[in-house]
């Protein structure tokens, strides 16, 4: 099921149209999507060559490589004793051909004196007065980004770069679109943005059903995916467990996670969290006020449904497999997924407002993140989850994942907070309650659930 990813596939359309163009690159973390975009792009053509490269010697993919062509492209068995030759012969046809080379990575790893890129370099540029297209794709991001570092062969060979990423909470709501709003924020803060996961939920079934079927039964689909795609790829940090771990549905310092794991030195700890972030398996945040605060970088884990995992399976799976998914639901998950849920209904607010953001509908926006404040004189500090920075003052917008209304009383007393914080300029006070409001309150700004997913431009009320 293909479902949004319509810019990407605009611009990968544009690219395979148009004329003068050789090589493009997408790369993004397993089951992201790439090779549905890339199917997609060329579902209606009869001149490409797809081919996902094997974790084999190049020989082999060779081999197969040849065999695809002959069948996808309908040409005689090309003969060919390595990548170069092959593309020479293609082109010797003299005709238009668009070659996908998916999980290029395993031709990278496995050419015996690393020499792949050079060779690829080589093609590309041969290949630039001819009427065939490369388009490589890569899982293993640290692997592919190496083809866009200046001192790689490939730098600067490609016409269209594209990242992909995980969908953000609106287009994943096209995966279940009878949910109401409150129901969606919590199948995407459990099962994320990956089309993978998403294609897996059945909206006709609660959250706690599909938790129990897709995370938690002893063969559980996305629990499969997490401990055997995830792990292969995790093995590059070998303390990435223990910080995964550590992280689970929160956000740490460094000093924090250093507490917490033993036995890891902290130059060792510094490396393993540098591969993590390289592999895009976590990120810094930072609150955009104290962005060059070390003592307020956070680290965090990227993916809804990989922290999902670490905060409620990893630690647990003897006690899951005692249990049984229903026990194990009702005395270790049902007490705290309320709390799960909210945390990930601040970055879906935040994210409502990068939309608005990108198309321009928030005048002199700044940035988009959280706040610090320090009030020593009050003797106060903490973090608002939910701020525009413009020019000379602040936005605060309060976040509710409640299932009721919030009332005006409720409303009042956050208000009353917001404005106790000492030498913080604010200009608009909000609230965003996924179940709505008892009330309007004159002077703020007052967002729904239904607001959220009105539109990707709706501006609440």
């Amino acid at each position: 099921m293909f479902l949004k990813r319509d810019e990407e596939l605009r611009e990968l359309s544009g690219f395979i149209e148009a004329e003068g163009k050789t090589a493009a690159m997408i790369y993004g973390i397993r089951q992201i999507g790439k090779s549905s975009l890339l199917l997609q792009a060329v579902k209606d053509r009869n001149d490409v060559l797809y081919f996902e490269c094997l974790d084999s010697t190049i020989e082999e993919n060779l081999v197969q490589l040849s065999r695809k062509a002959a069948t996808q492209l309908n040409l005689p068995r090309l003969a060919a004793d390595d990548i170069i030759s092959f593309f020479d012969a293609l082109h010797a046809f003299g005709r238009q051909f668009i070659i996908i080379l998916d999980e290029y990575q395993y031709l990278k790893r496995n050419s015996s004196i690393g020499n792949m890129d050079s060779y690829m370099q080589s093609i590309i540029d041969s290949l630039k007065d001819s009427r065939i297209k490369i388009i490589l794709s890569g899982s293993y991001v640290t692997d592919m980004k190496e083809l866009l570092e200046k001192d790689n062969p490939l730098f600067n060979r490609f016409s269209l770069i594209l990242h992909l990423k995980e969908m953000d909470y609106f287009d994943a709501a096209a995966f279940y679109p009878g949910l109401s709003p409150y129901e969606r924020i919590a199948f995407y803060s459990v099962f994320g943005g990956s089309p993978n996961a998403l294609s897996s939920i059945n909206q006709e079934t609660s959250l706690e059903e599909n938790i129990r079927t897709l995370l938690l039964d002893e063969n559980a689909p996305l629990r499969f995916y997490v401990e055997y795609i995830l792990f292969h790829e995790l093995r590059k940090a070998q303390s990435a467990n223990a910080v995964m771990d550590v992280l689970g549905n929160s956000k740490f310092r460094f000093s924090e996670i250093d507490e917490r794991i033993r036995g890891v030195e902290e130059k060792n700890l510094n490396r393993q969290l540098k591969v993590l972030l390289d592999m895009e398996a976590i990120e810094k945040v930072s609150p955009i006020n104290a962005k060059d605060d070390k003592r307020k970088t956070f680290y965090t884990i990227t993916n809804n449904l990989v922290r999902f995992y670490y905060a409620y399976i990893f630690s647990y799976r003897d006690e899951i497999r005692r249990l049984g998914a229903d026990t194990f639901y009702r005395m270790y998950i049902a007490p705290s997924i309320g709390t799960f849920i909210s945390y990930r209904a601040e970055s879906i607010a935040r994210s409502y407002f990068v939309r608005q953001a990108r198309k321009d509908m928030l005048g002199d926006v700044l940035d988009i993140g959280t706040y610090w404040y320090d009030d020593r004189k009050a003797k106060k500090n903490g973090e608002f989850d939910c701020v525009i920075k413009r020019r000379d003052s602040y936005d605060i917008y309060e976040v509710k994942y409640l299932k009721d209304k919030i009332s005006i009383r409720m409303m009042e007393d956050e208000i009353a907070k917001i404005k106790a914080i000492g030498g913080l300029r604010i200009g608009t006070i909000g609230f965003i309650s996924i179940s709505g409001f008892e009330a309007d309150l004159p002077g703020i700004k007052q967002i729904t659930g239904e607001d959220l997913y009105r539109s990707d431009t709706s501006t609440g009320s």
